[in-house]
C-alpha cells in the first residue's frame, strides 16, 4: 500500500521511519516513507524487504542519528540467531524451499538484530511485539532498556506475567518487583493490536448492512487451537438446542463466502484463539455482525468496549445462551451495537490506523502527524 499526503509523508529525506524486524507495518502502509529492514528466519515472509546487513545497518545508523528519521521501529525475532531453532528453520525456509540465495541472510540477519543492543540509537524508538505468547523473552529484555515504549500484544492486565520464565524462572516475586531497573522496563510497557489489514476492509465492509439470516456465527479451526476455542462446538450445540438459529459452516468458506455469513448474522462467535486478540473480533465488528468474545485476559489495545461494541461470555459461567437471549431480545439496541463496533474498528484497529496512531503519539514531529 502506498502512502499519501493524508498520511502526513514529508518531503524525501524528512519524516522517515525506520523499520527493522519480521513484523511488516509501516513498511506497509507507509511504503514511501519507510526504510525497513528484515530479520528473521522466515524467508517466506519477507516480501521484497532487503535482509539487514553491516552496510545497511551502519547507512541506517548513521541516517538515523543525522535525524533523517521520526520514529525507529523494532520487532524482535522470535528466536535469537544464536538459537539452533532459528538457524534449522532458516535453511528449512531457504535451502528446502529452493530459496537458495536467502540463505545468508535468514541465518545472519537475526544475528544482527541482536548487535543492536550494543549500538546506541537515538529517540524515539519503539519495539513492537505481535506474537501470540504472553511473555517477553530473555533476548528481548535489551528492548526494554533501549525503546521508549515496548508494544506488546498479548500484554497480560498483570504486566509482570510477561517476564514469567525469563527474569525470573517462574512468575517474579517481590524481589524483582522491588528493583527499580525492572520497574522502569515494566513501565515501558503498552498494549498494541494485531491491526486488521487496511486492505481488506474494503472487501469486509462492503457487506456491512446486509440482510440477517442467521443469530449466531462461528468458523475457526477448533482441533489445536485454546482450550476456550475447542469449546466452540459444545456452546454451538447448546444455543441450537435453545431454539437459536446458528450458522456453523462444516467446510472450509473462501473469504468472500466467510465474510458474508459473517455479515449475515446478528452475532459472531468469537472465543480467542493462541492469543486473545484475533483478526475475528475486528473483522466481525467491520462486517456488520457483533463480536461474542471470551473474557478478555489481557490489557487490550483502543478495546471494542463491552456491551458497547461487542458482547462476552465468560467460560467457567456456561451462560451463553442466557447472554445471547438477552442480546437477540432488543435487535434495535444490536443493530446499534453493530453500528458503533464498524466505526471503532475501521477508525481504530486497522494497520493504517494503528501506524498513524503509533507515529502521532511517538514520533518526533507529532504536530506533523497530528495535522495529517
Amino acid at each position: 500500500m502506498t502512502e499519501t499526503a493524508e498520511d502526513g509523508a514529508g518531503p524525501a529525506g524528512k519524516g522517515r521511519i525506520l523499520e527493522i524486524g519480521e513484523i511488516e507495518l509501516f513498511s506497509f502502509e507507509m511504503a514511501d516513507r519507510t526504510d525497513a529492514f528484515y530479520t528473521s528466519y522466515r524467508a517466506d515472509l519477507r516480501r521484497g524487504r532487503p535482509y539487514l546487513g553491516v552496510i545497511n545497518l551502519w547507512k541506517a545508523v548513521r541516517a538515523a542519528w543525522r535525524g533523517e528519521y521520526d520514529l525507529i521501529v523494532l520487532s524482535p525475532p522470535f528466536y535469537p540467531g544464536w538459537h539452533p531453532r532459528s538457524f534449522l528453520a532458516a535453511l528449512k525456509f531457504t535451502l528446502l524451499r529452493g530459496r537458495i540465495g536467502e540463505a545468508y541472510g535468514a541465518v545472519v540477519s537475526p544475528l544482527l538484530f541482536q548487535a543492536l543492543r550494543f549500538i546506541p540509537l537515538p529517540q524515539p524508538l519503539i519495539a513492537l511485539e505481535l506474537t501470540d505468547s504472553f511473555g517477553i523473552a530473555r533476548h528481548q529484555h535489551f528492548l526494554l532498556d533501549k525503546a521508549t515504549v515496548f508494544c506488546k500484544r498479548e500484554l497480560p492486565v498483570d504486566h509482570w506475567k510477561t517476564l514469567f520464565g525469563s527474569a525470573h524462572r517462574r512468575l517474579p516475586g517481590r524481589r524483582v518487583r522491588m528493583s527499580r531497573r525492572w520497574q522502569q522496563r515494566v513501565a515501558k510497557l503498552r498494549p498494541i493490536g494485531t491491526g486488521f489489514d487496511q486492505w481488506r476492509v474494503g472487501e469486509a465492509g462492503a457487506v456491512f448492512g446486509c440482510e440477517k439470516t442467521s443469530d449466531v456465527f462461528f468458523m475457526g479451526d477448533v482441533a489445536a487451537n485454546s482450550t476456550a476455542r475447542r469449546e466452540a462446538p459444545r456452546l454451538i450445540a447448546q444455543l441450537r438446542e435453545a431454539g437459536f438459529k446458528v450458522d456453523f459452516p462444516d467446510t472450509r468458506l473462501d473469504y468472500p463466502e466467510y465474510i458474508r455469513r459473517c455479515a449475515q448474522s446478528w452475532i459472531t462467535l468469537s472465543p480467542e484463539g493462541f492469543g486473545w486478540e484475533c483478526y475475528r473480533h475486528i473483522e466481525a465488528a467491520i462486517a456488520g455482525s457483533v463480536p461474542l468474545v471470551s473474557v478478555p485476559t489481557i490489557h487490550r489495545y483502543k478495546p471494542l468496549v463491552i456491551g458497547r461494541h461487542c458482547l462476552v461470555y465468560y467460560p467457567d459461567e456456561d451462560n451463553i445462551v442466557e447472554v445471547v437471549r438477552d442480546a437477540l431480545s432488543d435487535k434495535a439496541r444490536l443493530g446499534a451495537i453493530a453500528q458503533a463496533a464498524h466505526e471503532h474498528a475501521v477508525e481504530n484497529l486497522t494497520t493504517l490506523a494503528t501506524a498513524r496512531d503509533l507515529l502521532r503519539t511517538h514520533g518526533r514531529n507529532r504536530s506533523r502527524a497530528d495535522a495529517n
